[in-house]
């Protein structure tokens, strides 16, 4: 079939995704995140004021991330929560933490591959590499989820999907 007068999204300067602009062509520069404050307590800040800020720059991005998307990765953290948990006492489940490290820490290549995809701008990619720079223990590996489910929540409200 003729292609009539409507040209290639590809040579548009779009690629997968529908997105047109440059590729990124570094990963970030992990910052480092102070989970507990001085009484050892998950600081509120974190999963009030700052997961907004999070949460809102996900859909201010040229490729605003879709609730699906994120949605995948908080899930398949669960999923490696759970299998951590499974542990019998608390020392068990700090090895099964040690176990599964390299599984976390796969998702920083996971959020880099979805923002060379274009499913994911690089906000999600920086907050992705922030925290997995300042999970070192099982304790705040929890932090963080808990932290990304605010953010879940609060990205559903700022999200104009429906």
């Amino acid at each position: 079939m003729p292609n009539r007068g409507r040209q290639n999204p590809r040579q548009a300067g779009q690629t997968r995704g529908g997105h047109g602009g440059a590729a990124p062509t570094s990963v970030p520069t992990a910052t480092r995140i102070q989970y507990f404050s001085e009484k050892q307590k998950l600081d509120p800040v974190l999963v009030d004021a700052k997961a907004q800020e999070w949460a809102s720059s996900f859909v201010r991005e040229n490729t605003p991330l879709k609730t699906t998307q994120m949605r995948r990765f908080y899930d398949d953290l669960k999923a490696i929560e759970r299998r951590i948990l499974l542990g019998k006492d608390v020392h068990a489940q700090q090895a099964n933490f040690e176990r599964d490290r390299a599984l976390i820490l796969m998702f920083k290549a996971k959020a880099v591959y979805a923002e060379k995809r274009r499913v994911s701008p690089r906000a999600f990619t920086q907050f992705i590499f922030d925290h997995m720079e300042s999970i070192k223990e099982l304790r705040d590996f929890q932090a963080f989820l808990k932290i990304f489910e605010a953010v879940v929540a609060f990205h559903r409200f700022f999200s104009e999907e429906r």
